[in-house]
């Protein structure tokens, strides 16, 4: 199995259970299945994906029936780990596993994986009261393969994708069209269809810039609240992540409106269209996929390395900008970071950080790029991006 950053058995060692959700191809299933086969060396497993017709439809007319086998194995074994894959197929599940996890709260440990909390939250489902973490997973980082930025670019790094596939371009058709034009609006009981699916088009095309809900609402035909929920259903299903405008400001208008970034560079592409178009260093859609991903990569590392970090972007009105505000508490700097994807970024690169920095002077600033060596224009570092990733998260710069 390919090595991930997120180790199930150093999280969860302690018998901990715990929610595993992330978007369909990213390797919850693998990295389960490697959890179990490690745990199966000291206590027993059962294992229940609902992917599978024969145990959703066991489960679904008597979901009491969970009880009943655990209680069973544990006449037998001190301790055992259960596996649940896709468990918002079944919400009512939950309920059980409450019940299991009271009673023997020092012998079951849970796994329960799926695409998201959505369906969960949306019927009201028992979400365990604390009783479980809730992890995420994500496309493979640069950390968890051999990494080849180009590819990354093109075809993202979903593992299936990425690690083993001889026609990225079908399999990622396949994806957008299967998964998120058919599963996500069945999921989210989208009414109008052919809306949403203007709107994901739409949506993939702002990949990145300010979001203003009453003009996609025009493009699409739907009302600017409809937009709203549109994107919910995507952030919920994490599908997009969503990066806020940072307001404070005493002297600059800021633009305050949303970003959202598609979290795969390849599903991305397939949705605009691109993903058979060459794509060609220095030229605008290679900038916009590169920050696109040094975005992304920061996101998943914040969360596997629970650096907590919260995100803003900053731009005023008349256009300037920083591509990224990390902020933790009000006592610590902010960290401002801008993203170029050029070998060599020069004074020209730096206006939006001078700018930003003018009005927060508590913060530190650093530019990632393709540079193959680190150096610094007035005090500020332009870093080698997959270093600077790094050292921003352990603000160690």
């Amino acid at each position: 199995m390919q090595d991930r950053t997120l180790n199930l058995i150093k999280l969860l060692g302690n018998s901990k259970s715990t929610f595993l959700f992330g978007p369909r191809g990213v390797g919850k299933t693998t990295l389960a299945m490697h959890f179990l086969k490690e745990m199966s060396t000291i206590q027993q497993f059962l294992n229940i994906n609902l992917l599978r017709g024969i145990q959703f439809s066991r489960y679904l007319k008597n979901p009491s029936l969970l009880a009943s086998e655990i209680e069973t194995i544990l006449k037998k074994n001190e301790q055992l780990t259960v596996c649940i894959d896709e468990v918002q197929k079944l919400p009512s599940l939950l309920d059980e596993v409450h019940h299991l996890l009271v009673t023997y709260p020092k012998r079951l440990q849970f796994l329960l994986t799926g695409a998201s909390a959505r369906k969960l939250k949306r019927g009201g489902a028992n979400l365990l009261a604390g009783r479980a973490w809730t992890l995420h997973l994500y496309p493979l980082t640069h950390l968890e393969c051999e990494f080849d930025l180009n590819k990354a670019l093109i075809y993202g790094t979903l593992p299936g994708v990425y690690l083993e596939d001889q026609a990225p371009e079908r399999t990622l058709n396949a994806y957008v069209n299967t998964y998120l034009k058919e599963e996500i609006q069945i999921e989210s009981r989208i009414r109008n269809l052919q809306a949403f699916a203007r709107f994901l088009d739409v949506a993939a095309q702002m990949n990145g810039d300010p979001v203003n809900y009453s003009s996609i609402g025009r493009e699409v035909g739907v009302s600017a609240n409809t937009i709203k929920e549109y994107y919910q259903i995507l952030e919920d299903t994490l599908l997009v992540f969503r990066i806020d405008g940072w307001t404070r400001s005493v002297r600059k208008q800021l633009l305050k409106s949303p970003k959202y970034y598609f979290f795969d560079c390849g599903i991305l592409n397939t949705i605009n269209g691109d993903i058979r178009t060459e794509l060609k260093a220095g030229s605008r859609r290679f900038g916009d996929l590169f920050e696109t991903l040094i975005i992304l990569e920061i996101i998943r590392l914040n969360h596997y390395w629970e650096t907590g970090f919260q995100f803003h972007y900053w731009r005023t009105n008349s256009g300037t900008e920083v591509d990224l505000i990390l902020r933790k508490s009000p006592a610590d700097p902010l960290i401002a970071i801008e993203i170029k994807s050029g070998l060599a970024p020069g004074p020209e690169d730096l206006s939006g950080l001078k700018s930003f920095l003018s009005e927060n002077p508590n913060t530190k600033p650093i530019v990632l790029s393709r540079t193959p060596n680190a150096y610094e224009i007035e005090g500020i570092p332009i870093l080698p991006w997959m270093e600077g990733i790094q050292s921003a998260l352990q603000n160690k710069f």
